[in-house]
């Protein structure tokens, strides 16, 4: 699974931004992208539903990382933010994987 999320993190950082700057090539300028995140129930859903999921990962990366001594894990909220939830969950879950495998060996 170690290297499943270490993949799904890579996949994660790239996919979100090749997404985004596409759209910035097709509406040069455009500053109505939040305005479009929440222009449309399908769309304001969606939002909603990552919100709520960040809301709850970040409670969840704290308690865990505190348990198992992970430094640092306070740049992964920083990375949630600016890169997003499809980066930083898989990110945590492979460094605790590795924690994980490390207390076991």
């Amino acid at each position: 699974m170690k290297n499943f999320y270490l993949v799904a993190a890579i996949i994660g950082a790239i996919v979100p931004y090749a997404t985004y700057f596409s759209y910035l090539e097709a509406v040069p300028g455009s500053s109505s992208a939040l305005s479009l995140a929440w222009g449309n129930p399908i769309a304001a859903a969606t939002l909603a539903d990552f919100t709520i999921s960040c809301l709850v990962f970040w409670p969840f990366l704290m308690a865990e990382s505190r348990r198992l001594a992970i430094r640092h894990w306070w740049l992964l909220i920083v990375a949630n933010i600016f890169i997003g939830l499809s980066f930083a969950l898989p990110a945590f879950l492979y460094i605790r994987e590795r924690r994980l495998a490390n207390a076991t060996a």
